[in-house]
């Protein structure tokens, strides 16, 4: 190869990886705060599920609408045990039966906005729900900036306190269910919670959180999502869902 080919060659190199170093710093995350949160609690063992499931997944295809499906345990005794399930998932629903004054925990279980709850597989009756509890998640707006690996949200002065939650998610998993009730059932899942964290407390005060995204890509999760919530599960002011 001459000198003049082994320029041309390395000045292509060059360029060819710049374009692709570019291209995915460009699409490497994404972050848009949503109008409303809704949260699903299902589980693999629960013949009523499926519908809620794929009602969910509908869901999370409007921009508007942060969707979460949380797995719960309590039906893995049944025959099948749910593979996205968490003790941590139980628990936070147990919470909402208090804040909610429910006399139980049930699946399908949707919580629009953390201030009502309705039947999952009930489109009607979560449909109405959310138009009516609609921008709830927008009360405080948030801003947001990409540094490197780096998020920083900037919560500006509000009133009241809140707990900021941190929920690592996976976006999309098909599983092939093959004992208890949903034996032989292929079943998607949307928006799965693989883990919860509270990341700290907002009293109000303009505050800025920094969020290591690197930790959470390292731990194989394809996005999360930060909520913020009054008094721990009250109603939901603010959430911003994040891409990778």
């Amino acid at each position: 190869m001459n000198k003049l080919c082994v320029k041309r060659f390395l000045f292509s190199a060059l360029i060819a990886a710049f374009t692709i170093a570019g291209a995915g710093n460009a699409v490497s995350e994404s972050a848009h705060q949503p109008k409303t949160v809704v949260e699903l609690y299902t589980s693999q063992g629960c013949s009523s599920c499926p519908p809620a499931d794929e009602f969910l997944g509908e869901l999370v295809r409007n921009s508007d609408v942060l969707g979460l499906s949380f797995a719960v345990t309590y039906w893995d005794y049944i025959g099948w045990k749910d593979i996205f399930a968490s003790e941590a998932n139980d628990a936070r629903q147990a919470a909402y039966r208090e804040r909610l004054r429910s006399r139980y925990v049930y699946t399908p279980q949707m919580v629009i906005g953390g201030a009502k709850h309705v039947v999952g597989s009930d489109r009607s009756a979560a449909e109405s729900l959310i138009r009516k509890l609609t921008l709830h998640s927008k009360r405080l707006p948030l801003e947001w900036s990409f540094n490197g690996d780096l998020l920083n949200i900037i919560l500006p002065t509000g009133s009241g306190e809140a707990t900021l939650w941190l929920f690592d998610l996976d976006r999309e998993e098909d599983v092939d269910i093959r004992k208890g009730e949903n034996k032989g059932k292929i079943i998607t899942y949307h928006n799965i919670v693989r883990k919860i964290r509270s990341i700290g407390q907002w009293d109000g005060a303009a505050k800025t959180i920094r969020l290591d995204l690197a930790d959470i890509r390292a731990q194989g999760r394809e996005g999360c999502a930060l909520v913020v919530q009054q008094e721990g599960y009250g109603p939901i002011i603010a959430a911003l869902e994040v891409s990778f």
